[in-house]
């Protein structure tokens, strides 16, 4: 089958060869920003176009994969469901809960098959983790703490700082987490969380969330874009019987980054096993357009981790707004200073 790229930055090329080793061919990349369209089509023997719509409607495509900024995706899916072409999404899925349901009802009213790239589903360490948890082998468990953080992702201007387009640490970076709890432990029923909010973009994001789930068990997850360089997670499940641990800074784990001629502006967690992660998802979405199995992720699941890092967002809102007016009646802001966020969606 032949795919078309939209979005052609460290995210797009993972993909463009994660589709190559599955056996696809890459015939289109389409940026906006031409000189990256035409380095990736360069790269992979494609031809480079700047509208992702014309790359969307060729008519050698059959996959579009969609690396663009979180807030065009739900638009770019309605288009090529439209057009009959399957489709790869990065996470997040949309920037609302609202663009993804819409999403959904777009691919299913265009007969697609609808992919959302999760990939820490398909990651070894993860999936040994769960698998531990299902054996039994820490009885039954209690508490899941998870920690995800590097750099601050992307250049001066980069919609990764505008929170409007991404959602910050929150949404574009703890998803991933959020989505692994629910896959392991089930469904969340409270959710809570406090957070770095600010209306301009500052090269620094931290958030913790706490959730209890459905099952009993308590979560706290913990998102950074503060570090000074480089990218760590970390993972601790304690049960009534023993307890599991990985950490990156002692498991074989490396971390890619985009490189600039000022530095990296974008970390892309790998791992050195025979078999990526990445094409794993990939091999899961092919196989499912091929009729041969159904995918570990669906585009509900990601509909729900928007869902869940919405809610978080909520509630960080609630607080800051909170903290803001009690601090404002102790004459504690400077002049000027107003709540980062004005409204939020509950869980």
């Amino acid at each position: 089958m032949n795919v078309a790229i939209l979005g052609c930055g460290g995210m797009g090329r993972l993909n463009a060869q994660m589709a190559v080793d599955c056996g696809q061919k890459v015939s289109v990349c389409a940026d906006t920003v031409r000189p990256a369209a035409i380095r990736l089509a360069k790269e992979f023997g494609a031809r480079a176009v700047n509208d992702p719509e014309s790359a969307i409607m060729a008519k050698d495509v059959d996959i579009v994969v969609i690396t663009t900024p979180t807030t065009t995706h739900e638009a770019l899916v309605a288009t090529a469901a439209a057009a009959g072409k399957h489709i790869f999404c990065e996470k997040p899925f949309a920037r609302t809960s609202a663009q993804c349901r819409r999403a959904i009802a777009a691919a299913r009213k265009g007969g697609v098959n609808l992919f959302v790239g999760h990939v820490v589903r398909y990651f070894q360490e993860f999936e040994c983790l769960r698998a531990q948890v299902q054996s039994g082998a820490i009885g039954e468990p209690g508490w899941a703490k998870l920690y995800r953080g590097g750099i601050y992702p992307g250049a001066p201007g980069s919609w990764f700082r505008d929170y409007d387009q991404s959602g910050g640490v929150t949404l574009d970076c703890m998803i991933h987490d959020l989505d692994w709890l629910r896959y392991v432990f089930g469904e969340p029923e409270r959710i809570y969380c406090q957070a770095l909010m600010r209306k301009a973009p500052t090269q620094m994001d931290y958030s913790q969330v706490t959730m209890r789930m459905k099952s009993g068990l308590i979560a706290t997850v913990i998102g950074t874009w503060a570090h000074p360089s480089g990218f760590k997670v970390k993972v601790e499940i304690c049960g009534e019987s023993g307890m599991l641990q990985f950490d990156s800074t002692d498991a074989p784990f490396r971390a890619e980054a985009r490189q600039t001629a000022a530095g990296p502006t974008m970390i892309v967690p790998s791992n050195p096993v025979s078999v990526s992660p990445y094409q794993l998802e990939w091999q899961d979405f092919i196989n499912w357009i091929e009729g041969k199995s159904l995918p570990r992720v669906t585009a509900r699941d990601a509909l729900r981790a928007v869902e869940m890092a919405e809610a978080a967002l909520s509630k960080a809102s609630e607080i800051y707004k909170s903290t803001y007016e009690d601090m404002k009646k102790a004459g504690k802001l400077a002049a000027g200073c107003k709540p980062a966020v004005e409204k939020g969606v509950d869980y």
